[in-house]
Order: C-alpha cells, then sequence, then structure tokens
C-alpha cells in the first residue's frame, strides 16, 4: 500500500496557489487569495464573485484578477504585511508605529480580520486608558503616544470610525490640550473631523479649562489652632501664598491640563520645601488626589459619552476573543 494513500489534508491548513492582485491607488501587491479568504471574510465576499474566465470585465493582470481597494496605499501594505508576515505586528510590548497601528486598526475592522483589530487595540489602550492609574502611567513611558494635532484628530476619526469609545475621553482630552487658535487654524486638521466631533471638541475645550480651579482647590482649606497642623499660621500663609503664585503666574496653557498639575519636582516637593507641615502636606496631596479622581470620573460626560463603567463593557466586548 502507498503510504500517500493514508495521508490526510489538514482542510484549515491546505490553501489553493490562487494569486491575487490587490491595488491601492498607484501600488499594487500580489498574494495569496487563500489567505486573505481565510483572515477575512470581506474579502471571502470578494473572492465569491465571478472569476476571470466567468466575467470579461473584471480587471486582470498577469492572468490574476485584480482587486481595487479604496484605501490609502501606505495604509493597505502595512495591513497586508500584519496578514502575511507574523513577525510585522506583533503584540504588545512590541514596539510598533503609532500610525501603522491606527490604519491597521482602521483596515481591520473594515475588512474584518478580528485578531489584527484586537491587537491594534491592545496596543491603543496604554495610550488611552480608561482608568487615572492607567493615565499616570503613561507620562514618559510609552513611545506611541502621539504629540501632534494632527495625529490626535487622526486618532479621533478612526476610534469613532471602529467604534471604540472608550479611548475617546483621552483622546478628546489630548486635543484640548493645544491651544484654541492653533485648533480653529485654516489649516487644522480639525476641520477635517465630523459636526459632532467638532463641536464636542469646542464645548470640551471650555469645559476642560474650568476644571483648573477645582483641581487646585486644596489650596483653599485653612487649618486652625487645634488641628493635627503642626505649625497652622505658617501653613495657612504658605497655602495662600502658593495660590496666588499659581493663579497669577499660571499660564492658560498650563490650564487646559488640569489632570497633570502638581508634579513631584514643581508641586510638592517645594510646598514642602518652603515649610508647609507634614500633616498639611499629607491632607493636601490627599484633597488634590481627590479632586483628580473626581474629575477623572466625570471626563466622559465632558465629552458627551457613557461613563466609565459602559465604556469598561464595551472594552471588554471588543477585546474579547
Amino acid at each position: 500500500m502507498n503510504d500517500l494513500d493514508s495521508l490526510r489534508k489538514a482542510d484549515d491548513l491546505w490553501f489553493s496557489t490562487d494569486v491575487v492582485i490587490i491595488r491601492a491607488e498607484t501600488r499594487i501587491f500580489r498574494v495569496f487569495a487563500a489567505i486573505l479568504k481565510a483572515r477575512s471574510s470581506v474579502f471571502a465576499d470578494m473572492f465569491s464573485l465571478p472569476q476571470p474566465s466567468e466575467s470579461a470585465d473584471m480587471e486582470t493582470m498577469d492572468g490574476h484578477p485584480v482587486i481595487t481597494l479604496h484605501d490609502k496605499q501606505e495604509d493597505v501594505e502595512v495591513f497586508l504585511k500584519a496578514i502575511f508576515d507574523s513577525s510585522f505586528f506583533m503584540p504588545p510590548p512590541a514596539e510598533i508605529r503609532f500610525e501603522d497601528a491606527l490604519a491597521i486598526l482602521r483596515l481591520s475592522h473594515k475588512y474584518d480580520v478580528g485578531y489584527l483589530r484586537r491587537r491594534a487595540l491592545e496596543h491603543l489602550g496604554p495610550i488611552y486608558p480608561t482608568t487615572l492609574a492607567g493615565y499616570d502611567a503613561r507620562a514618559g513611558q510609552n513611545k506611541l503616544s502621539p504629540e501632534t494635532f494632527i495625529r490626535r484628530t487622526s486618532t479621533l476619526t478612526t476610534a469613532v470610525e471602529v467604534g471604540a469609545l472608550w479611548l475617546l475621553p483621552v483622546v478628546y482630552y489630548d486635543m484640548c490640550k493645544h491651544d484654541l487658535a492653533q485648533i480653529l487654524a485654516p489649516d487644522s486638521s480639525w476641520h477635517t473631523l465630523g459636526d459632532h466631533e467638532r463641536t464636542t471638541s469646542l464645548l470640551g475645550h471650555s469645559a476642560q479649562i474650568t476644571q483648573f480651579p477645582k483641581i487646585i482647590s486644596f489650596l483653599c482649606v485653612s487649618a486652625a489652632a487645634g488641628d493635627a497642623c503642626e505649625n497652622w499660621i505658617n501653613c495657612n500663609r504658605l497655602r495662600m501664598s502658593v495660590n496666588l503664585s499659581i493663579t497669577r503666574n499660571m499660564k492658560r496653557a498650563e490650564m487646559r491640563f488640569p489632570l497633570d498639575m502638581l508634579t513631584e519636582e514643581t508641586g510638592w516637593t517645594k510646598m514642602k520645601n518652603f515649610g508647609l507641615c507634614s500633616n498639611c502636606l499629607v491632607e493636601a496631596r490627599s484633597l488634590h488626589a481627590a479632586a483628580r479622581q473626581d474629575l477623572w470620573d466625570r471626563l466622559p460626560q465632558m465629552f458627551g459619552l457613557p461613563g466609565w463603567e459602559k465604556l469598561e463593557e464595551l472594552k471588554r466586548e471588543a477585546l474579547a476573543v
């Protein structure tokens, strides 16, 4: 008996040799149709259409069918690389380009490639966290974090397009860190946003600035004789001095960063060195932390979004395998 007669094909790993040419703008890609069909239900539907031999109207090249995608050629290239090169778009914490993550997220959503969509969302998660602890952890640690306004508007557009609403509170917050003149400049990418997103960002910009007094309200809390304060006259004088200094010297730009005020170097260390007693320092930090948490809890509503509990639920559903 021939040994070959006893072999059985592994159906999920027995691909045809059909080749298809993908065209996006002026760039073309020649790839295996069977792999695309296995990864994407949308491509599987495309390939169920009549083949060139059955349709005289279908474009061909070198005898292979040509499918034109109406997407940017750079986006299609990284999307196809992610499908055909397993080392190109690795899960976190592998380093990737921010633009690649957005492109792969858009196209994996559009063409229904679930595992790539989840992977792209996992890469973006630490940049746009759903907890205050996650927000604090991202400072200086995430190389993906976009700094330019155009990258932030691109992220907003993509998140809305794919329904990743849990990313939006921090996306909007980051956008509103920019000066209003820059946002509304004639050549600003803000004008490419939808009507709802433009309105939301402007209303949120105003709301974000108004959070500044609430964040520093702990400086208005006075100690009295008999309190745990070690020197209530000195501590009250120091709080008043710091409050006046902040309100007089704080640049308007800094008022747009309410969650980012008072770092160890620029805030608490200076107050300690200036003589704020240890008990008042502990209380001040506690009040400041509570004010930041309150702002964080209200952040989604500032931008017309569901609360964090609902957003977390949407996130879990999207990342579920």
